[in-house]
């Protein structure tokens, strides 16, 4: 079985409920001596993430926020390691059928044989997450179960699980790309962070209509429109989803069912083109971020008051130009511009600021005389 290989830092910069809540345990920082690195804590916002996509997407963050730190300092943790921050956390699987994904997951209890289970054993339950071994094929229980069913497994980690109504312990041979489960505190984070809350639409978008039309699959959302939200999951085949095989169609999707008066639609949160928070926010951070900006606008203006007094300053804040503004309110109206020279008429000496295909600024002792737009 091939195994992923861990991308490497040169890749990076190239490329660069019921469940209920777990309480994670502290973790002891190493010490100097130690070669392991303690695995980071889980945060309840996050799904599932293998390690590589974490290291990828906490360096791309720390290269993006430019604070200068370096993302290479940290040691990262080994896979073993690094797997144990979900040891302890709820997760649920839904129900399918029991053909679905048949040749890549595999459920079992293991006694004296192995005992093989379905969709119908495992569907619609909750369990708890004991282990995670990264290195599936390397483990005695695969080696076992292949020998015992004579077939390979498009799978490559495995999971110890306790089912929480028998305490029962349960095997999944998974793949960690598109696990089945749904990790129980990032759901409810998200139910929380959605349900109940109303949306203002802070961009235009598409989304796809309620109920679902083939004919007339997506409806136009305006800017400034408001929006009831409510987290849920979806089936590809809910959709109406283009699907390559017969089980596709069953596929799990988190989508935010979006209402108002006028209009139903889904925002699908997996496979949308819009990222969700870019294009909604919940009408308290939007009156909280008005009232910000608001505030922010009132000052930036008063500055300019004090600065050039209530007439012009107000004219500087808005970007207008009027006749009788000095050098430095012109600058900073239409900014600062290269292009300048000085010219010699009847009227005397006139300096001339040229902003190529847009206007040119003329200037008698120091003032805005005269003012041509292209």
């Amino acid at each position: 079985m091939k195994r992923t290989l861990f991308f490497t830092a040169i890749t990076i910069l190239l490329s660069i409920s019921g469940f209920s809540q777990i309480e994670m345990g502290k973790i002891e920082k190493a010490t100097e001596n130690e070669t392991k690195v303690s695995f980071p804590v889980y945060d309840n916002s996050e799904n599932f993430i293998i390690q590589s996509e974490y290291y990828k997407a906490k360096i791309t963050k720390i290269l993006e926020s430019g604070s200068g730190k370096n993302p290479f300092a940290e040691k990262q943790c080994d896979e073993n390691e690094y797997y144990k921050r979900y040891n302890g956390l709820k997760i649920y699987y839904p129900t399918y059928s029991d053909e679905y994904k048949k040749n890549s997951i595999l459920f079992f209890k293991k006694t004296d044989k192995i005992e093989i289970l379905n969709w119908s054993q495992i569907g619609n339950k909750y369990f708890t997450i004991v282990s995670i071994n990264p290195f599936l094929d390397e483990s005695e229980l695969y080696n076992e179960a292949k020998s015992n069913l004579i077939k390979d497994f498009y799978a490559d980690i495995l999971f110890e699980l306790k089912d929480n109504i028998s305490n029962e312990t349960i095997y999944v041979f998974e793949s960690q790309y598109n696990p089945q489960f749904i990790l129980g505190p990032y759901f409810e984070k998200m139910k929380e962070q959605i349900n109940g809350k109303t949306f203002i639409a802070i961009s235009d978008f598409n989304a796809i209509k309620n109920p679902v039309s083939k004919t007339d699959f997506s409806l136009y959302i305006d800017k400034g429109t408001e929006w009831k939200g409510e987290f849920t999951l979806l089936r590809k085949k809910d959709l109406k989803a283009e699907i390559s095989n017969e089980t596709d169609d069953e596929e799990t999707l988190f989508a935010v069912l979006l209402s108002n008066e006028k209009d139903k639609v889904i925002f699908d949160l997996e496979n949308s083109r819009w990222n969700f928070e870019n294009v909604l926010l919940s009408k308290n951070d939007f009156e909280k971020q008005k009232n910000t900006n608001a505030t922010k606008t009132k000052l930036e203006e008063s500055v300019l008051i004090k600065k050039y007094g209530e007439k012009f300053g107000k004219l500087v804040y808005q970007k207008k130009l009027e006749i009788g503004m000095s050098k430095e309110m012109c600058s900073d109206v239409c900014g600062i511009t290269l292009n300048k020279k000085k010219v010699k008429n009847a009227n005397g000496e006139i300096e001339v600021w040229e902003y190529t295909g847009i206007l040119k600024l003329y200037l008698k002792n120091g003032k805005l005389s005269q003012i041509v737009n292209y």
